[in-house]
């Protein structure tokens, strides 16, 4: 028993030994005119280098939403395992995903207003994989950007009333943090983010 205490012990050392730690973060913006839609989401991050292929991180953001006089306000928080898939030179492809919260699995709180009406707090949240890619533009400093979400999303449903003729038309105008409910693939460029990351 003390031998095995002993091993796991010197693992965990050598791992922790090996790791780096990370900051950095990811910002991203949209503007439809045609549509009167504005995104803007805002998420620092702090991750933990296991290895050449592995990442743990955790990253905790606000998004703004405005659709046709709707307006929605949301915090987020997705901790993520990062996997490395493929390297050439200084460029890495890597996927962001997790049973759990962010990259792949991430859960928000939102409120939304139109006018003088306000919701109440409601929530959404997702789980599955989103690609991405990290360019080292030093041996501190890398350049990260991710598009596209593959998996499932779900949000409450928010009861719109007492807008006058109108509870129809926000209800459906109210924007999601993530997006609409369901199972598929997302891959539009008004979900590109992109940050730096400084590697400690």
């Amino acid at each position: 028993m003390k031998k095995l205490f002993l091993s796991l012990i010197v693992a965990v050392c050598s791992l922790a030994a090996s790791a780096q730690v990370y900051v950095g973060g990811q910002v991203g913006l949209w503007r439809n005119t045609d549509d009167n839609h504005t995104s803007f989401n805002l998420a620092p991050e702090l991750g933990y280098k296991l290895s050449d292929q592995w990442d743990l991180g955790l990253s905790i953001g606000f998004a703004h939403e405005y659709y046709k006089g709707v307006k929605l306000n949301g915090f987020e928080v997705d901790p993520y395992v990062r996997y490395t898939v493929a390297k050439a030179g200084p460029v890495s492809f890597f996927i962001d995903g997790g049973a759990g919260l962010a990259g792949g699995f991430g859960f928000a709180t939102a409120k939304a207003k139109y006018r003088d009406w306000k919701s109440d707090s409601f929530n959404q949240w997702q789980i599955g994989i989103k690609p991405g890619v990290k360019v080292s533009l030093s041996k501190k400093v890398d350049f990260i950007a991710s598009m596209g979400f593959l998996g499932y999303r779900d949000n409450d449903d928010v009861k719109v009333t007492g807008i006058g003729g109108l509870d129809d038309f926000v209800e459906d105008a109210i924007p999601s943090v993530y997006g609409e409910k369901g199972f598929g693939f997302d891959f539009k460029t008004s979900n590109l983010k992109f940050g730096l990351i400084y590697n400690f």
